[in-house]
């Protein structure tokens, strides 16, 4: 299934007017979150949604946390998460074959994709390093690493 076949049949069935394919590439919203649909010419769509910029502390560990995903921890599907080293922005990539590719099959495809792409974007907002979040903890409960520490945590 060509890309065209695939943009045509994307707006038929979710009423999106058109989406246009334009040098091998067509750019769409799921749920606010920007996906590019794009023909690698060696029969396949890469998918690439935009899960958000670098956080401002903890790069590295969130780095690390992605590293850990695409080597298949936390993701079943073969996806891959990149980061622009220019930019810092980060994105979830998925290559989908084209042979045998059905509507139905590659919508199954992008709505799983589409839920894998949420779920990083809602830990790169919440994402924050384990020294601040040993901090946040040290400055709500002034004792609490000594209280840990005893065995006992105060409630």
């Amino acid at each position: 299934m060509e890309l065209k076949e695939i943009a045509q049949g994307l707006a038929e069935r979710f009423g999106m007017g058109g989406l246009a394919v334009e040098n091998g590439e067509a750019a769409m919203e799921i749920d606010g979150m920007p996906v590019l649909l794009a023909e690698n010419g060696n029969g396949a769509i890469v998918v690439t949604g935009f899960v958000g910029e670098s956080p401002a502390e903890g790069g590295e560990a969130f780095a690390n946390l992605m590293l850990e995903a695409t080597t298949g921890f936390m993701d079943r599907k073969a996806r891959a998460l990149a980061r622009n080293s220019e930019t810092g922005a980060y994105s979830l990539v998925q290559r989908v074959s084209q042979d045998g590719l059905t509507m139905d099959s590659f919508c199954d495809e992008l709505s799983d994709f589409a839920n894998t792409l949420e779920s990083w974007r809602g830990m790169l907002e919440g994402f924050r390093p384990v020294a601040a979040a040993a901090k946040e903890m040290a400055d709500a409960e002034p004792n609490a690493a000594e209280m840990a520490l005893g065995g006992f945590m105060q409630v």
